[in-house]
């Protein structure tokens, strides 16, 4: 699912020539064999992809409508079947037509970038030669305009996230190897707080994150502690940064230490409104370490189309989301819920609060020897 940034109007569609003509943005790449779903309430509020393949059957259309239907109850669709065999494309609108009837559906049309047919159309010339494609190059500059670039095709977006290849992971074996000694030295706390201070410089800076940093930061989120609480930490504000920071560090990463990054990237992306990215770091993940639980918690959040717009509302441990409750969080959230600056700022106090009693402790218990030897 990928939604227009809320710190901008709404994207608003008035005719399936300006829907075409936005839709490579909206996903993130060009389409080949997709369906594309815009949920429409009144202006765009999200878009939803699949394969066409994977929703020729009445099972698996519904577990791609079920969701979206029962998220936006009062929106309309505009679908859109992408694909160079219109009569397929027709076919599987005709299946989400008979789910959903025309009450939901403004208009449901296949294409093939160039042309598009209807299948609401009865001229019998527009069900056989359709329509040209008028392409809306004001609405592709407003994208553009918003962030909104188009790759190749779904293989460049997931080649973003596919990890080093074999001469980067051989540039970085010997760094890989001391950062890994660096991470192995601190206790949890003290990992906490490292994790903290690099993100405090990627967040209050305006560098990107360096090789060093972005190898230390992959040693630490492989702790679940960790990658817990950058779960709860992740933000809309800072999901832009959030996003090119995991970029680089899964950049950097042998296959065995990815899964926990690519899940908070698909997390971060999500927030920026970017499914087709979460949707890649999603897979990826998956085929590592599917049993994660933020994994699973992603997941849940991209299955039943819960918008970025609910993060700050629901209850963000991951363990519940994993079972499927997406609840709103209570009036005062217990410490599942602290944001990761708040919750390593605490555990560095109590740390603090430690060290200053044990050396009170060590105090005494010299003061006590001391004068045993004086006597």
């Amino acid at each position: 699912m990928r939604t227009p940034q809320q710190s901008t109007p709404p994207v608003r569609i008035r005719s399936v020539d300006q829907a075409i003509s936005i839709i490579p943005h909206l996903l993130g790449y060009q389409p080949v064999e997709d369906l594309v779903v815009l949920v429409i309430d009144p202006g765009l509020v999200c878009t939803v992809r699949a394969d066409l393949e994977e929703v020729r059957t009445p099972s698996t259309m519904m577990s791609q409508l079920a969701p979206v239907s029962l998220r936006f109850p009062d929106a309309q669709l505009l679908m859109v079947a992408w694909t160079v065999d219109h009569q397929k494309g027709l076919g599987v609108l005709a299946l989400a037509d008979s789910m959903l009837g025309n009450e939901r559906i403004i208009d449901a049309v296949t294409t093939d970038g160039q042309s598009w047919w209807s299948l609401y159309c009865d001229d019998p010339a527009c069900r056989e030669q359709g329509h040209r494609v008028v392409v809306d190059e004001e609405v592709r500059a407003e994208a553009v305009f918003r962030g909104l670039g188009v790759l190749p095709d779904r293989q460049a977006l997931a080649a973003t996230v596919a990890g080093p290849d074999p001469g980067q992971l051989d540039a970085d074996n010997d760094l890989l190897i001391e950062t890994g000694q660096w991470a192995a030295s601190l206790d949890l706390v003290g990992a906490g707080i490292e994790a903290f201070e690099i993100w405090r410089r990627i967040l209050d800076g305006q560098a990107p994150i360096d090789r060093t940093d972005a190898l230390r930061l992959g040693h630490l989120t492989q702790l679940d502690e960790i990658a817990g609480m950058q779960w709860y930490a992740t933000t809309k504000e800072d999901a832009r940064k959030e996003v090119d920071t995991w970029l680089e560090v899964i950049a950097h990463l042998p296959e065995s230490m990815a899964a926990r990054p690519l899940v908070l990237c698909g997390l971060a992306a999500w927030l920026l409104g970017d499914g087709a990215l979460e949707s890649c770091c999603l897979e990826r993940a998956g085929q590592i370490d599917p049993d994660l639980i933020i994994f699973g918690a992603l997941s849940v959040l991209q299955h039943n189309a819960v918008p970025p717009t609910a993060w700050d509302q629901i209850w963000r441990s991951p363990q519940m989301i994993a079972q499927g409750v997406v609840a709103d969080a209570p009036p005062e959230a217990g410490p599942l819920d602290l944001g990761f600056r708040e919750a390593v700022g605490r555990a560095a106090s109590a740390r603090r609060a430690r060290l200053r009693a044990a050396g009170r402790s060590r105090s005494r218990k010299r003061s006590r020897s001391g004068g045993g030897r004086r006597r």
